[in-house]
């Protein structure tokens, strides 16, 4: 302004000081952007309104000028503050509006896992219960061949608890913003051969083929998520497909990237759920079931846990078709730079 005082009018002088009060006004309260404005206008006169360098002004239109600047540079002050104060009530209405969404969301979640739990978790249970109080009723009296049976279909509804009981937990886990996963190099073919022994072992009617690439890399992962991701991939599989058709379980890998899928040649699943049978408590509507009608047991949180997992380790779930018909689900790994392999001790 001193530079452009003998260019520039005292009129337009005082629109660079209004400017530049309104600009302060951007960060100070009210109070001390009026007491720095008057300030400005005090020095203002000084400097540019004759009699210059001292405070009295001869002209009523210069003092006229002044007190229009301070005028002005107050009521800027105070609607900023104005503006700033209704930007603080949208923001507060904005988190309760947020705090609110999220209470809800929180209850309708509450209220689908009991829902879930009170259905899922009680069928087994009632089947367990009866299977158990028959044999105990007719005890001496029960055939052997019966007892068995009875035996079995305990131990089938146990294990699909123990499933449920564990996905369920393993979620709330990975949910939480603290978990810490510890990362080991682990063998794929032996998480994959450990995986398979157990499929079979639980289900020996059905053919589960195995096919690993030669050369597999070493795998920087939580060996114990890896396997409870293949197994739920493994179990829904089976769930989802015929007794005489096989499950292929396949790994390779293109140097930076490993391949995992599970396919089998089931009923398959339409692409509006090929996404949606990855979130909580999603399981496939009576419309899109299997063509036998019969709806799978579960609560619908065993693929959301193996989609959990494989974030964790970075990776990522596709489901897409099997060629000939059927489901396959296609995990991707990032692999990391391999360890380096200890030299063997020479004689």
């Amino acid at each position: 302004m001193l530079i452009a005082q003998n260019n520039i009018s005292l009129g337009n002088l005082a629109l660079i000081l209004v400017l530049a009060n309104a600009v302060a006004s951007l960060w100070l309260r009210p109070l001390a952007s009026i007491l720095i404005s008057s300030i400005a206008v005090g020095l203002f006169n000084w400097t540019f309104v004759p009699p210059r360098f001292t405070l009295t002004v001869d002209l009523s239109e210069d003092a006229l000028l002044l007190v229009t600047t301070l005028a002005v540079s107050t009521v800027i002050s105070y609607l900023m503050e104005l503006k700033r104060q209704a930007a603080d009530r949208v923001s507060t209405h904005q988190i309760q509006a947020r705090i609110a969404e999220e209470h809800v969301q929180s209850q309708q979640l509450r209220n689908t896992l009991l829902t879930s739990i009170s259905h899922d978790y009680r069928t087994p249970l009632t089947t367990v219960m009866s299977s158990a109080s028959a044999i105990a009723d007719q005890v001496g009296r029960m055939p052997t061949e019966r007892i068995g049976q009875l035996a079995a279909v305990i131990l089938d509804e146990v294990q699909q608890l123990h499933r449920m009981t564990n996905n369920t937990l393993q979620l709330a886990r990975l949910d939480s913003n603290k978990v810490d996963i510890p990362m080991n190099w682990e063998s794929v073919e032996e998480i994959v051969g450990t995986v398979g022994v157990r499929a079979r072992r639980n289900h020996p009617q059905r053919r589960i083929e195995i096919r690993l690439a030669d050369g597999l890399p070493l795998l920087k992962c939580d060996a114990v998520l890896m396997n409870q991701l293949l197994d739920n991939l493994i179990e829904n599989s089976l769930r989802h497909s015929d007794e005489d058709k096989p499950l292929i379980i396949q790994a390779h890998h293109d140097g930076s990237v490993l391949h995992l899928s599970v396919q089998d040649q089931g009923c398959g699943i339409s692409d509006a759920w090929k996404e949606r049978v990855f979130d909580i408590f999603q399981r496939v509507e009576a419309s899109d079931a299997p063509a036998d009608g019969q709806m799978r047991r579960g609560i619908g949180i065993g693929l959301a846990v193996c989609r959990a997992i494989a974030e964790v380790h970075g990776g990522h779930l596709q489901i897409t078709d099997t060629p000939g018909g059927g489901t396959t689900v296609s995990l991707t790994l990032p692999l990391s730079e391999q360890p380096e392999q200890p030299r063997e001790l020479t004689e």
